[in-house]
């Protein structure tokens, strides 16, 4: 999967995917590139290395509004209901 952006994570994101978890928003810290829903995206650590290519369950746009919320907070800051998982780890390659 060639990804067409990439988020980078913080050290408590990046614990969860090296140890099985999916991806929440809250872990998430920046957002780079254009893409959507369904596009592959790489997972960065705060440090910049490669930490995985994953399946983004929410558009570029979506993810910089979500960015850092907690799961219960998407529906509020997207004014409609969403994911709780910005990539699932079914979804994911590390």
């Amino acid at each position: 999967m060639k990804p067409r952006g990439g988020v980078r994570v913080d050290a408590g994101a990046q614990a969860a995917l090296q140890s099985g978890k999916s991806l929440l928003p809250i872990g998430i810290i920046s957002v780079m590139g254009d893409f959507t829903r369904g596009d592959p995206v790489e997972i960065l650590s705060a440090n910049g290395g490669h930490l995985g290519v994953g399946l983004a369950r929410y558009a570029r746009d979506e993810a910089q509004m979500i960015k850092g919320l907690r799961s219960d907070d998407i529906s509020k800051a997207l004014g409609y209901d969403g994911r709780g998982v910005f990539i699932h780890r079914d979804d994911m390659v590390t």
